[in-house]
Formats: structure tokens, C-alpha cells, sequence
């Protein structure tokens, strides 16, 4: 063979491996989109159930202030004498509706806080799973400018971590 041959077959096999590359930062841009794109949802259902955990909180708060100013003018009424007996057994009952109330509600912003925790480790986990993608993006540019396909080959090993890490993220859904 003869040198130009040589120097022409070397050039066509950098342009296929460059390729290579190519596609493979493509697939791993498009496994990033998906990534931030769920992150950004999980985002934004944290911050939903953020709020109406809040909500759930100041709901239970007015029950209970409720509640105790039943109780409070139960015991005025009391003070009347025997002919505010309605009244008081009348407020006692409200008092009892609204403390019961109350320990519903109590339960809900729980469970509210409960999925609010989730989301939140779900969009940590969804979070990490972009940046391993971000780096496997970062080692194939690696590779195109240094021509050591070592790079390209780690950028395997950060793909892969960031599906498992996206994968374990949507199992917790």
C-alpha cells in the first residue's frame, strides 16, 4: 500500500469514529432533554404539594382556633346560668365537630408533607441524573478534540450512571 493510500484510509476511519461520537452525543443530548424535562415536572409537583400542604396547615390551624374559642364561649355561656344550658351544650358540640375536624385535616397536611419530601428527592435524583448526561456530553467532546477514544468510551460509564440514576427517580414516583 502505498502512502497516500494509507494516509486516506486513516482519514476515513477518524471521519467514522467522529461519527460514532457524533451519535453518541446526540442520543445522550436527547436522554438530557428528557432528564431536565422531568426534573422541571418534579419541580414544579414539589412546589404544588409544598403549597397545599401549607394550606392543609392553615386549615388546621383555623379548625383548632375555632375549637378553642367554642370551648371558650361555652364556658361564658356557662357562667349564665342554667337557662344558657342550650347555648353551652349548642358550643360544646361545635367545639367537638371543629376538634375532630381539625385531626382530619392534621392527617392531610401529613400526608401532604409526606409526597412533598418525595418530590423532592425525585427531582434531586432527576437533577443528578442531567449532570452525569452533561458529562458524558463533555467526554465525548473530549474525545472529538483530543482524538483519545478513551473519553469516548467513559462517556458509556456517565450515561449509564445517569439512566440508573433517572431510572431509581421514576420508580419513586
Amino acid at each position: 500500500m502505498e502512502a497516500d493510500e494509507l494516509k486516506e484510509l486513516s482519514e476515513r476511519s477518524r471521519e467514522r469514529g467522529e461519527k460514532r461520537i457524533g451519535l453518541t452525543m446526540a442520543i445522550t443530548a436527547v436522554l438530557l432533554a428528557v432528564a431536565t424535562m422531568l426534573a422541571h415536572r418534579s419541580t414544579t409537583e414539589e412546589v404544588l404539594l409544598q403549597t397545599r400542604a401549607a394550606d392543609q396547615w392553615s386549615y388546621y390551624q383555623a379548625k383548632n382556633i375555632r375549637s378553642h374559642i367554642y370551648t371558650a364561649d361555652a364556658e361564658m355561656a356557662a357562667l349564665s346560668g342554667a337557662q344558657a344550658r342550650s347555648l353551652v351544650n349548642k358550643l360544646q358540640g361545635l367545639a367537638r365537630k371543629e376538634k375532630t375536624g381539625a385531626g382530619a385535616v392534621q392527617m392531610e397536611a401529613r400526608k401532604l408533607e409526606g409526597e412533598t419530601r418525595t418530590a423532592s428527592h425525585q427531582s434531586t435524583l432527576f437533577d443528578l441524573g442531567e449532570i452525569a448526561f452533561e458529562v458524558a456530553i463533555v467526554l465525548c467532546s473530549i474525545s472529538l478534540l483530543t482524538e483519545i477514544p478513551l473519553f469516548w468510551r467513559s462517556s458509556f460509564v456517565a450515561s449509564a450512571a445517569g439512566l440508573v440514576i433517572c431510572g431509581v427517580a421514576l420508580l419513586k414516583a
